[in-house]
């Protein structure tokens, strides 16, 4: 009967633990910058993302831009959910701008990111997919940074 008093106190505690273990959804909110890569055989390897996030409750909004020199840009806006104040889902949905692709068409993005605090740095990982017209694009990864504010 000795585990009964210890179950109880872990299960009072667990709350505790895990609010304190995520970061404040705050911290998922401002402006993101780093990479977005396709797999082999897509249109380019490695494009420059950005990311501007606004968090009211566990729903997320904002736009992402993905631009690669002066051949790619679109900025659409993006709409989804924070889960566990850690994972994000989002998904890619009006056309702000964009530059025309020559034989080419933009992939209408899904992303799955995770919030990870590393060496005093924190950052915005996972994967993509997406369709373009009725077609799957080659899917990749991305790698975004907060971007700090300057005074």
């Amino acid at each position: 009967m000795k585990t009964l008093p210890f179950f109880v106190l872990v299960l009072l505690l667990l709350p505790v633990l895990r609010s304190s273990a995520q970061p404040p959804q705050s911290d998922l909110e401002g402006l993101w910058e780093g990479l977005l890569t396709q797999e082999e055989g897509g249109y380019r390897p490695e494009y420059k993302m950005r990311l501007s996030l606004k968090i009211k409750g566990d729903q997320v909004s904002g736009f992402a831009e993905v631009q690669q020199g002066n051949d790619v840009y679109i900025k659409t806006e993006v709409k989804g959910s924070v889960y566990s104040g850690f994972f994000l889902t989002l998904e890619d949905g009006l056309v702000i701008n964009q530059k025309d692709l020559v034989d080419s068409e933009y992939c209408q993005k899904s992303y799955q990111l995770v919030f990870k605090a590393e060496g005093g740095q924190v950052f915005l990982r996972g994967k993509w997919q997406g369709t373009a017209t009725a077609n799957p694009c080659i899917p990749g990864k991305v790698l975004l940074k907060r971007k700090s504010t300057r005074a």
